[in-house]
């Protein structure tokens, strides 16, 4: 005798890639800038509209972006000299990061990421770059901005990517980073009988495993300035039907 699970049920096997990549404004400043102002100006000084792709399934969700800004400052100068660039990164409008810059002759770095309803998939990001001085001047010849779905933190505490689904799976990955820590990723199938994969290396892949609601992509750095962020993600799933 035959019932529904022995008879009826069917398996649906699919694939899903995304490929965020990641976006780079390339140098800004194509000529050397001089900062003279001593308060935040009312216009930004640099602009950069940095678009990440939304995945084209809805199963899969970003819920995390990386921005990273590097600046190298070549001098200080002025009577007296400044001693301090100041900035302030507005991300849509919204103020998303500030401090001060210090290091003459240097690159000067700083990251910060990006959560749900901070960002936009398939639209530009329009990320403003504001800059002052303490007195005196600054000299600088690279203003530069990358984004990534991806994070800056060096916990696990952050998962830049979802995918819901009830049923087997197996994931590929490839993560790396922009800066000069070690990235990590590792998936959690949430509510699932399978292993937590972990690696810390460019390229990840896991054994079939049986997803029972979410799976989530977990991310860190070891270098807090650096973004480090996933470049491609293949998901090979089957679901019973």
């Amino acid at each position: 005798m035959t019932n529904k699970y022995h008879s009826d049920t069917q398996e649906m096997t699919e694939t899903i890639i995304y490929t965020p990549s990641l976006q780079d404004s390339g140098n800004l400043a194509a000529v050397t800038g001089i900062i003279t102002a001593t308060s935040k100006p009312s216009i930004a000084d640099y602009t950069a509209n940095l678009t990440t792709c939304d995945p084209s399934d809805s199963r899969l969700k970003v819920r995390r972006l990386c921005q990273r800004l590097n600046i190298h400052i070549d001098s200080f100068g002025g009577e007296p000299a400044a001693t301090r660039l100041c900035y302030s990164i507005e991300v849509n409008g919204i103020e998303r990061a500030s401090g001060e810059f210090s290091a003459g002759g240097a690159d000067n770095l700083i990251s910060w990421d990006l959560t749900d309803g901070q960002f936009n998939l398939g639209n530009a990001n329009t990320i403003d770059v504001f800059l002052w001085v303490d007195r005196g001047s600054v000299d600088i010849s690279v203003v530069q901005l990358w984004q990534g779905v991806g994070t800056c933190t060096t916990g696990w505490a952050s998962f830049p990517l979802e995918i819901t689904h009830k049923g087997l799976a197996q994931v590929s990955a490839n993560f790396t980073r922009i800066g000069s820590g070690t990235p990590g990723l590792h998936f959690l199938p949430l509510g699932a009988l399978a292993s937590m994969s972990e690696a810390i290396q460019s390229d990840i892949s896991s054994k079939l495993s049986i997803i029972n609601g979410s799976l989530i992509f977990r991310l860190r750095g070891t270098i807090a300035t650096d973004l480090n962020y996933l470049n491609v993600i293949n998901l090979g799933i089957m679901s019973m039907l």
